[in-house]
């Protein structure tokens, strides 16, 4: 028998699986680009290597062979990163202690 469509009942959980098919898709394009963004763009490699010189990030075809960073002094990336989260974490600590003297501070004044 043939449908009507007053006959057909609305399916709530469809809309939400429905956003969350759009979702997923989304971050598969975002995850893409990021994966482009990470990659050299004379040589479409992984930026692995930091070029102390220039500061920024070069992948290793671009350090080993030259070109524009002939001469110039180099890090490997993860040691740049492991760098960095270090100095974050040691600034988040001051902030926390920080915070804490300000809380210790206030509750002085309010007592």
């Amino acid at each position: 028998a043939p449908l009507q469509l007053r006959e057909l009942v609305n399916c709530r959980w469809a809309e939400e699986v429905t956003q969350q098919l759009d979702t997923l898709q989304l971050c598969s394009l975002t995850k893409h680009e990021e994966n482009e963004k990470d990659k050299c763009e004379n040589h479409h490699e992984k930026l692995s290597v930091f070029c102390w010189t220039c500061k920024k990030c070069i992948c290793h075809q671009c350090a080993l062979w030259g070109g524009m960073h002939g001469g110039h002094t180099f890090k490997p990336l993860a040691e740049i990163y492991e760098q960095h989260v270090t100095k974050v974490n040691e600034e988040v600590a001051k902030l926390r202690r920080r915070l804490m003297e300000l809380i210790s501070l206030v509750q002085e004044v309010v007592s």
